[in-house]
């Protein structure tokens, strides 16, 4: 099969997608983002949600967001700066969700891979995030690497029924099994298709299309195949590519039904410029 761009080229169609988690605020991008982002749209990746991890990075998340057609945001404080918590702090969190359009809370979560925060702030934090969304009826992105035993103990004290995302899936069966049973949203890119990680594709092929929606995490997780160190939102594209293949699915099919996810999840507006295209 060839590659978005290149049947882009040619005129011929290409699959309308969009990247529900990305950091195109992040200094990776401060000399071509205007570029990157029209190499998103030749890719057929024309929606995106930009994700504001730390307090020092929620002003550009929002401004990007609010200048760029198609692009949403999220905001929250990632377990790595769980050392930045205190109530000013959530209280200035809480302000900015409410006010600048945020459609959720994210990235939150636990990381005992990196061992840089404290595990008991990490999950005090974490903990309070979770109160916050319930407080102002936002769905939840969350992080997850090296700490699924503590994962599945907080969120099975969680409402069951609360939309929650599990970014970047990556999780035993134990934690996949709460995942399918409570039909919590997971999100797919360039980790899964790794060729190392045959046992996270056996867990993802448990979910339904329809709770899996695609991104890129760009500047992070460039997809097996892709030469670029830093990943960029037209990878989104080959992550469809690696789904399609994995469902024996067409990346149209594949296109449509995990849009259908990521607007369940995040609402309608993220489909606008889709729409458009289509």
């Amino acid at each position: 099969m060839s590659s978005p761009d290149a049947n882009a080229a040619n005129g011929a169609a290409v699959p309308v997608l969009v990247d529900t988690h990305c950091h195109l605020d992040d200094p990776a991008f401060d000399l071509d983002r205007v570029e990157v982002l029209a190499a998103s749209e030749r890719a057929g990746v024309l929606g995106w949600v930009n994700i504001g991890f730390s307090p020092e990075r929620w002003t550009s998340t929002v401004q990007l967001a609010h200048q760029t057609a198609g692009m949403l945001h999220a905001l929250g404080v990632h377990p790595q700066h769980a050392g930045d918590w205190s109530p000013s702090l959530k209280g200035a969190l809480r302000t900015l969700l409410q006010t600048s359009g945020a459609v959720a809370v994210g990235e939150i979560g636990l990381d005992y891979f990196r061992g840089t925060q404290d595990r008991k702030t990490q999950r005090r934090v974490f903990a309070e995030q979770l109160d916050l969304s319930l407080e102002l009826g936002m769905g939840v992105i969350i992080h997850q690497r090296a700490a699924e035993e503590d994962m599945i103990a907080m969120l099975k004290d969680f409402p069951r029924d609360h939309p929650v995302l599990l970014h970047s899936f990556d999780a035993g069966e134990n934690l996949a099994a709460l995942a399918v049973e409570r039909q919590y949203f997971v999100g797919v890119g360039g980790l899964a298709s790794r060729p190392m990680n045959g046992e996270l594709r056996h867990h993802l092929m448990t979910f339904s299309l329809d709770r899996i929606v695609l991104e890129s995490d760009a500047p992070y997780l460039v997809p097996h195949g892709v030469a670029a160190r830093r990943n960029t939102p037209a990878a989104v594209a080959k992550v469809a590519e690696f789904l399609a293949g994995q469902r024996g699915l067409s990346i149209d099919d594949v296109g449509a039904r995990t849009n259908a996810s990521a607007s369940t999840f995040f609402g309608a507006e993220l489909l606008a410029n889709t729409a458009s295209a289509s």
